[in-house]
C-alpha cells in the first residue's frame, strides 16, 4: 500500500502560487509514478491542526515548500504572492502551531531547492530546531540541487527516463540530472 504524503506549504494558501499547483499536479499524474502517492496539502490558514491527523512511522513524510539557496537559513514563497520569506525556526513554530506532534517517527524534507547544501544547510538547521524542541525520533531531508516538486518521466534535455515510471528530480549543481532519490542527504538533530 502507497504512503500518502503532505506538503505543508508555510504561507496562506492565497499565497501558495506555484507550490499548490505542483502538489495538485502531483495528485492527478500519481498514476504515473512509482508509488501512486496521493498527496495532501496544508497551509498556514488551514483550519484546525491538520498535522495533528498525520500518520506516524518510518514510512510517513512531511514535505516542507519553499525556494532556498546555499546555504540559507530562509526559505520563500512563490514569485509575486507576496508571501514573507521563513526562517527555519519560524518553519518550526509553524509545524507545532498546525499540529506536528512531538513524537512524529516519520521523516519530514524540505522540498527546497538546495536545502542539503551550505554550512549549514537550511536542512540542518531545521533537523537540529526541530531536536531542540524536543522532536527526537525523524529525520529531515535535504537535496542538492534545484529540486523539480512534480513527477517527471523526461530529463530537461527532453530525453526519456528509459522507465516505466515518472519521478521527482534535481538538478545538481553540475547540471547533470538525477531522481531526487539519488540527490538527497538525511539530517539528524543531534549532528
Amino acid at each position: 500500500m502507497a504512503q500518502n504524503r503532505v506538503a505543508f506549504i508555510p504561507w496562506n494558501e492565497n499565497q501558495a502560487g506555484n507550490f499548490k499547483t505542483e502538489y495538485e499536479q502531483n495528485n492527478t499524474q500519481r498514476h504515473n509514478s512509482h508509488h501512486k502517492r496521493k498527496w495532501k496539502m496544508v497551509y498556514l490558514d488551514s483550519p484546525g491542526s491538520p498535522l495533528a491527523e498525520m500518520g506516524f512511522g518510518f514510512g510517513t513524510r512531511l514535505h516542507i515548500a519553499g525556494h532556498g539557496a546555499i546555504g540559507d537559513p530562509e526559505i520563500a514563497a512563490d514569485h509575486g504572492t507576496g508571501g514573507a520569506d521563513r526562517s527555519y525556526t519560524e518553519v518550526v513554530d509553524m509545524l507545532f502551531q498546525k499540529g506536528l506532534k512531538k513524537r512524529y517517527l516519520g521523516t519530514i524534507a524540505c522540498d527546497v531547492c538546495y536545502s542539503a547544501l551550505g554550512s549549514p544547510a537550511f536542512a540542518q538547521l531545521l533537523a537540529r530546531e526541530l531536536w531542540s524542541r524536543g522532536l527526537k525520533a525523524s529525520c529531515v531531508l535535504g537535496y542538492k540541487g534545484s529540486l523539480y516538486a512534480t513527477y517527471d518521466t523526461f530529463f530537461a534535455d527532453g530525453s526519456d527516463m528509459g522507465g516505466k515510471y515518472s519521478h521527482r528530480m534535481v538538478e545538481l549543481t553540475d547540471g547533470s540530472e538525477v531522481k531526487s532519490s539519488k540527490a538527497q542527504t538525511r539530517f539528524f538533530g543531534w549532528k
